[in-house]
């Protein structure tokens, strides 16, 4: 069974819609519109006949001042939305960065907060505070506390266990 060709009717309908769009009819915009069908030779047949019948030599700056316009914002309705997207990708690639760095400080504050504990137990269960060793010196404060007196050799005085005050020795002296 042959097959019935493209009518000019039908063109004339594709390129009327697609003019009512905004887009410019060209032969291939035409040939998609009619669902990839007919000639291409077919096509441009038609619509050259059809622009005679109207009185056009071609198309008017009107029809491609409108084409052109959207065509330009399906553009930018394009970039926009793709610019969108990337913009919620980036944030919420930073959400998730700003979320493992507050879970690091965190752990890193509970860490901080043992070690401070920790240090307080050892203090007031431990030999004594070590905070003044490095401040004392011969000529600076002296530290008679039993732990220094042991860390000095414990050559110059001794511990009385029943007083808590340190005497000197001169036994030792």
């Amino acid at each position: 069974m042959a097959r019935s060709g493209l009518t000019k009717s039908q063109v004339k309908a594709s390129r009327d819609q697609l003019l009512a769009e905004g887009r410019y009819p060209s032969v291939d915009a035409v040939r998609h519109a009619l669902g990839d069908t007919g000639s291409k030779s077919t096509i441009h047949k038609y619509l050259k006949e059809l622009s005679a019948e109207d009185g056009q030599s071609g198309i008017t700056r009107e029809q491609t001042a409108n084409s052109l316009q959207a065509m330009v914002e399906q553009l930018a309705d394009r970039l926009h939305s793709d610019a969108e997207q990337r913009m919620e990708l980036a944030l919420q690639e930073k959400d998730a960065e700003l979320a493992a760095l507050r879970r690091q400080v965190a752990q890193l504050q509970a860490r901080l907060d043992l070690l401070e504990v920790d240090g307080d137990n050892a203090h007031d269960q431990g030999f004594g505070n070590f905070s003044n060793l490095f401040a004392s010196s011969r000529s600076g404060q002296r530290d008679d506390t039993p732990f220094n007196i042991i860390l000095a050799g414990g050559r110059s005085m001794t511990i009385d266990f029943d007083s808590p005050q340190i005497r000197l020795n001169s036994a030792f002296s």
